[in-house]
C-alpha cells in the first residue's frame, strides 16, 4: 500500500506542508519549481538537438580525411610559410647579436649588464 492509496493521505500531506511552509509561501515556491523545471526541458532538449550536428560531422570527417586537400588560394599565409618567416627572422636577429659581440670590440660585458652597472 503506497502513500498516496488513499486521498487522506494526500489531505495530510497537504495540511503539513501549508502548516510548515504557511499559505502565502506555496503558490510562490511552485512558480519558482514550474519556471525551474521549464528551464530544465528546454536545455534537455537543446542537448538533444546538438547530438544528431554532432553525429553528422563526425561521419563527414573521415570522408575528409580519405579525399586529399584541395589548395585553396586564402590571404592568410600558411603555417609552412610562417614557419619559414621567423626562421628568417631568427637568423637576422642572431646576426645582429654576433656582429654586436665581434672580438675586439674591447668590452667583455653584454650591453644589457653594461646599462645596468653604469647607473
Amino acid at each position: 500500500m503506497g502513500l498516496f492509496d488513499n486521498p487522506w493521505h494526500i489531505l495530510i500531506v497537504l495540511l503539513v506542508l501549508v502548516l510548515l511552509f504557511g499559505s502565502a509561501k506555496l503558490p510562490k515556491a511552485a512558480k519558482s519549481m514550474g519556471e525551474a523545471m521549464r528551464i530544465f526541458k528546454k536545455e534537455a532538449q537543446k542537448l538533444q538537438d546538438d547530438d544528431p550536428q554532432q553525429t553528422t560531422q563526425a561521419q563527414v570527417t573521415p570522408q575528409q580525411q580519405a579525399a586529399p586537400p584541395q589548395q585553396i588560394p586564402t590571404a592568410q599565409p600558411t603555417a609552412q610559410e610562417q614557419m619559414t618567416a621567423l626562421k628568417q627572422q631568427m637568423d637576422a636577429l642572431q646576426q645582429q647579436v654576433a656582429s654586436q659581440e665581434a672580438p675586439g670590440s674591447g668590452s667583455a660585458v653584454p650591453p644589457t649588464q653594461a646599462t645596468n652597472q653604469s647607473s
